[in-house]
């Protein structure tokens, strides 16, 4: 168990343990890349997949973008790498991040350290909630997950591959 401070109500804060079991403390779960058409849309789907994979069905997955346009379309390289894996994003509509989207969350987990950055810019309250995905999930070095976009097919496949692999590593972690 790791511990956490959470201001309520913006008063006063304490120190929470936090407990086992994913339904019990992470309610909403965000993601959060640069334009919600790639890497956050990846890690929204594969989550919910395995959690219903699971059997979890109180946790509501989101993700948005720190510059994200709903005339933003998801590619279809993208669209094609996730119905190999069965997940289906063909009306996904790229959201922006706000102030009240992320103070909504529970736990934000962020591609990049400019995210995490543009994040706390906006809601500081937050900084007890937000993480990049891979410190989430234990790691010290690298913790940036690139942006595949603009890349061979190939690249879309290894990042969602990287992806799926830090989820496996934080569901275990938070299921308990």
């Amino acid at each position: 168990m790791h511990k956490r401070e959470r201001t309520e109500r913006g008063d006063k804060k304490q120190s929470l343990s936090i407990p086992k079991g994913i339904s019990l403390m992470y309610k909403k779960i965000l993601f959060v890349c640069t334009g919600n058409t790639c890497r956050s849309v990846m890690a929204q789907g594969l989550l919910r997949k395995m959690l219903s994979e699971e059997g979890i069905k109180d946790v509501k997955v989101s993700s948005a973008g720190t510059a994200a346009l709903s005339s933003y379309g998801i590619f279809g390289i993208l669209e094609k790498v996730l119905k190999e894996e069965d997940i289906e994003i063909s009306n996904h509509k790229p959201i922006q991040v706000t102030p009240q989207i992320v103070r909504d969350a529970d736990l934000i987990l962020v591609m990049e350290r400019k995210h995490k950055q543009a994040i706390l810019e906006m809601a500081r309250e937050v900084e007890n909630r937000v993480f990049l995905l891979k410190e989430f999930a234990g790691e010290k070095e690298n913790l940036d997950i690139p942006d595949p976009i603009g890349h061979p097919e190939e690249v879309y496949r290894s990042r969602l591959e990287e992806i799926k692999g830090y989820l496996k590593k934080i569901l275990k972690k938070i299921k308990g």
